[in-house]
């Protein structure tokens, strides 16, 4: 590594945290495999000194080291100085790994509000329709429209933010 070597002094837990930082860049800029982030951001993690980080910042451009290295470049989140480094980053690109990542955890609440909407209609709507009390269906239906509609709709939504419509949802 180039540079100033860091003092042997140990980490604070904001070091850490600004290594992480890079490291979480690096890795959203597509410089590091799953694997290599994860691996790096557990030794960033038991790292004692500064010079616990040197390897984990070796073959990363000078702008993602974290200032415990004595980084020169622009901090994670800057825009780099002219004519040095790369070029701007497209947020498009990297946000489309994590959407990827996110999509699973978006599609499962379609299902949940569904299952918990069905449960409630099962096991205390249908006894209360049979028992035909106007002041019973009142109440499960007031309780049915503050708990399952607002979570459908929000579900309904965010299908269609993604660009998808009812064939996307009901596709899964």
């Amino acid at each position: 590594m180039t540079g100033p070597e860091p003092a042997p002094y140990r980490l604070s837990d904001g070091e850490r945290d600004e290594a992480l930082e890079s490291l979480r860049t690096a890795f959203q800029e597509g410089r590091l495999t799953v694997d290599e982030h994860e691996e790096r951001s557990t030794a960033a993690l038991h790292a004692v000194t500064g010079q616990d980080l040197v390897p984990l910042f070796g073959d990363l451009p000078p702008h993602l080291h974290p200032a415990s290295l004595g980084a020169s470049g622009a901090r994670p989140g800057e825009s780099a100085p002219a004519g040095g480094g790369e070029g701007p980053v497209d947020l498009a690109e990297t946000g489309r790994s994590v959407e990827k990542k996110k999509k699973k955890k978006d599609d499962d609440n379609l299902p949940s509000v569904l299952g918990w909407g069905g449960f409630l209609l099962f096991v205390w709507g249908v006894p209360t329709f049979i028992s035909g009390s106007v002041t019973a269906i009142s109440i499960f239906l007031g309780f049915f429209c503050l708990m399952v509609v607002p979570g459908l709709i929000t579900a309904l939504a965010r299908g269609r933010r993604r660009g998808g419509g009812r064939d996307e949802i009901a596709g899964g």
